[in-house]
């Protein structure tokens, strides 16, 4: 796999702000950024401290344009 080290955090591989709330989203490649996790990759609200994992990079990508995952941002009118 390619190593990642986006501003050199590691395995850090895209961060952009969500279209919808405004807030950053980050991609990890999950091991080398030592993240507990079966899948390969992982997907962080940077503000609500909030991560979900997926199998692919296409589906964390997904998963950064639509985050009902999490609660917080869903929760609260952020999202949705």
């Amino acid at each position: 796999m390619k190593r990642y080290s986006l501003f050199g955090i590691a395995g850090l591989a895209e961060r952009r702000n969500n279209r919808t709330t405004g807030l950053p989203m980050s991609l990890y490649a999950a091991e080398q950024a030592e993240l507990d996790t079966e899948d390969p990759w992982m997907v962080v609200c940077e503000d609500h401290s909030t991560m979900v994992s997926a199998p692919t990079m296409a589906l964390a990508k997904q998963s950064m344009a639509y985050p009902t995952w999490c609660e917080a941002c869903s929760g609260n009118g952020e999202y949705g």
